[in-house]
């Protein structure tokens, strides 16, 4: 069962740490590794939680967190572009990585989700294809045991 309201908190509160992420890490001194190491560490949580609910998101679902849940992915990837920009003097270069890591996962996670769990179950090709492979799985079920 997907938790709609707390996943829609933590997007939340996540966009917003991410924003002002972005605009410390363009003012000079103003960004040290340690915010970056936090705001990774809660990206992680964030992908986890989400992740091991994914496939039981409904479309009702995602229109309460998906257009906040973008927003945050796409600051994040502008956070780490800015990053990347920032002098190695400053250590944010493994942490940039796993940055990145962390947008590329929760950009297919979204990508998952849209795909997946709204638009597949509207294609009615689609539909059909699933349940000959159903169809053919349980038949080769069957011989397996035989």
């Amino acid at each position: 069962m997907c938790q709609t309201s707390i996943i829609t908190n933590r997007v939340e509160r996540l966009s917003k740490r991410s924003y002002s992420h972005r605009l410390d890490v363009a003012t000079p001194n103003r960004y040290h590794v340690t915010q970056l190491v936090r705001l990774n560490r809660e990206l992680d949580s964030l992908y986890e939680f989400i992740y091991d609910d994914w496939r039981t998101i409904t479309e009702e679902d995602y229109k309460m967190f998906g257009g906040q849940f973008v927003i945050l992915i796409q600051t994040i990837k502008q956070l780490y572009d800015a990053c990347k920009k920032q002098p190695k003097a400053m250590g944010l270069n493994e942490e940039t990585k796993r940055l990145g890591m962390n947008y590329s996962a929760l950009y297919e996670l979204n990508s998952d989700i849209v795909n997946f769990c709204i638009k597949m179950p509207k294609n009615e090709e689609m539909k059909k294809a699933l349940q000959h492979l159903a169809e053919v799985d349980k038949r080769l079920d069957g011989t397996s045991k035989a």
